[in-house]
């Protein structure tokens, strides 16, 4: 039993897993991404929806429009708390999330550049799509490598306790223990 418990406490600090990149270069992609993320500001505030809708664009672009500058700061937030705590699997999902979805809005907002605004402007805006694919597919990467390390760390540890119920069931029971009639 003793073995068990030096062993939960062992576990409380896990050494990190092979595959999963370190906390110092989770938080380079994150800078990364932050950064580029910043590169989106002045993009959305240059937008301009309404003129679009002027020209013959659907009202849905400034829904879109509004909903990218909100989206945008998720990310920054979202991406901050991970850069705090890299080892958790839900930051690491919400971060990853928020960043897909601005880029599903980015890219709505990018052809409705392509369509309505001046060609220096979308392009870009299509830069930015292009480039953040990069990005979110690196922290994707880190989101695999650090659930499958989740995963296995799981097995272990269930493994491990499975193996000391055993030793416990098969301790004999002491004398103490034993009730009289």
């Amino acid at each position: 039993m003793a073995v068990c418990a030096a062993w939960g406490r062992q576990q409380q600090q896990p050494p990190q897993p092979a595959g999963v990149e370190t906390p110092w270069d989770v938080r380079k992609i994150l800078t990364d991404l932050t950064a580029q993320s910043n590169q989106l500001k002045p993009l959305l505030t240059q937008l301009d929806p309404q003129q679009w809708v002027n020209k013959g664009a659907s009202s849905t672009y400034t829904q879109q429009w509004l909903t990218a500058q909100r989206q945008l700061q998720d990310v920054l937030v979202s991406t901050q708390r991970l850069a705090q705590k890299t080892d958790s699997l839900s930051l690491a999902l919400d971060a990853y999330f928020r960043l897909e979805a601005l880029e599903i809005t980015a890219r709505s907002l990018d052809e409705g550049a392509q369509r309505y605004a001046l060609r220096p402007f979308a392009d870009k805006l299509n830069e930015y799509v292009a480039q953040s694919f990069g990005n979110r597919q690196r922290l994707r990467d880190y989101l695999q490598d650090l659930a499958a390390s989740t995963e296995q760390n799981f097995k272990i540890a269930d493994e491990e306790a499975q193996r000391c119920r055993g030793m416990i069931s098969k301790e004999a029971p002491s004398s103490s223990k034993k009730k009289k009639y």
